[in-house]
């Protein structure tokens, strides 16, 4: 990258907490947030549990004429924006917002809303549709969405790289900054795919957690006993900015975004690949451009998909990455949020850059008996190591679709 980019505001609304501040407090704490569906009925689903958003009010961020027109997902990435914003103390009158973009990953798209008007247009006729139902839908809503709320006009994106759509977005902002395209970007991803359809169809992957999985250590990353993921709502949005940008005007400055790999296995969308491939070319590509040696890295937030077969996959990569001589220590944080999908990048990097700031490595919660075969140094109770310098982040989706994202402590050249 040539120009240095910066974090310098982060903005969660996620199971466990609305917030920055409420949010790092429960993850250090070791606070889970999954539990049984509430959004609906789940009896007969392959799975039944989640990581649902308590105490979400959308008029504390926006005017209920627009709250009314928006799916959850997008009225969640409106206000995590806002978070970001005035955790950043950006003063939108003073920055030069046809510079400023907007980058939002995105699996599902707008379901909530969705069900509710296919339910009307079988059972009381194509009139009782809302107009609002292609707007609130499509993936596009929550970047469009944004835009229009804080008027901003610069080059942006909407990414749906299924799970690893948050990391594909802060990546891309991060580019288009350095590049010159921006000096400023929200970044960042929304979910909210607990609804009686998207909640089904996350299911027919075959990667939940069976539907009598007690919701006390659910999931279990890297555990001799995994048994899947558990799917969450949510949103993360990151304040990315030029350095330069930043100091002038004296922004806060958690971390600096200092690298970025991607690659794909091109498998079947419900399968991985036979073997271990380009996970560890990812990860290797986002060390080169961060130019750091494996060495460097503090420790990574892993994918964790929690099934046989995709953590042995992902450990292969650590070893093929790190050597076998270094256990590099690894967590899954996201094991008391639950899964967020194409929110789930942001949010790990939002705890990153938190994880920098404070010194601190946040634990996996639900492991019980790491699985020895894997050979993988699991985080499980909050750490103070004596720095944490570099974190890289690791996200997988369906196809083959692998992306590593490298957040690291910002130091003055």
């Amino acid at each position: 990258m040539s120009r240095r980019v910066v974090v310098t505001g982060i903005g969660f609304v996620a199971p466990g907490g609305i917030g920055q501040g409420a949010v790092w407090d429960n993850i250090r704490a070791g606070r889970g947030a999954i539990r049984r569906v509430t959004r609906f009925d789940p009896t007969g689903y392959p799975s039944a549990l989640a990581g649902e958003v308590d105490g979400f009010n959308p008029t504390d961020f926006m005017p209920m004429r627009l709250a009314r027109k928006l799916d959850p997902y997008t009225q969640y990435a409106v206000a995590a924006s806002q978070l970001a914003l005035d955790d950043g103390r950006m003063d939108l009158e003073r920055v030069d917002r046809e510079r400023m973009g907007v980058f939002v990953g995105n699996c599902f798209g707008g379901w909530d809303f969705t069900d509710r008007e296919l339910r009307k247009l079988h059972t009381q006729g194509v009139k009782e549709v809302s107009p609002f139902q292609a707007t609130s839908w499509f993936p596009a809503a929550p970047q469009g969405q944004i835009s229009i709320h804080f008027g901003l006009r610069g080059f942006s994106k909407t990414v749906c790289g299924e799970r690893a759509s948050g990391h594909i977005g802060i990546a891309l902002a991060a580019r288009s900054i350095a590049s010159g395209q921006c000096d400023v970007s929200l970044a960042g991803g929304a979910e909210a795919p607990i609804t009686p359809f998207t909640y089904l169809a996350c299911g027919t992957e075959g990667v939940l957690v069976g539907p009598d999985t007690p919701a006390d250590g659910a999931y279990r990353p890297f555990d001799a006993g995994r048994r899947g993921l558990v799917p969450a709502e949510g949103a993360a949005f990151l304040l990315l900015e030029e350095l330069t940008h930043a100091l002038e005007r004296r922004a806060p400055i958690y971390a600096e975004v200092l690298g970025f790999g991607l690659s794909n296995d091109a498998c079947h969308p419900a399968l991985l690949p036979p073997e271990e491939r380009h996970l560890s070319v990812a990860m290797r590509k986002a060390l080169e451009d961060a130019d750091v040696t494996p060495d460097a890295i503090s420790y990574v937030l892993a994918d964790g998909l929690a099934t046989p077969e995709g953590d042995r996959q992902e450990a292969a990569a650590l070893r093929k990455v790190f050597g076998s001589e270094r256990r590099v220590p690894v967590s899954v944080p996201r094991t008391m949020t639950g899964h967020l999908y194409g929110a789930a990048g942001a949010l790990d990097a939002g705890l990153a850059a938190l994880s920098i700031q404070h010194g601190e490595v946040p634990p996996t919660v639900g492991t019980r008996t790491v699985d020895a075969s894997l050979d993988v140094s699991l985080v499980t109770e909050t750490t103070t190591p004596e720095r944490v310098d570099h974190v890289m982040l690791n996200g997988r989706g369906s196809g083959g679709l692998n992306a590593s994202l490298i957040i690291s402590r910002f130091a003055r050249a």
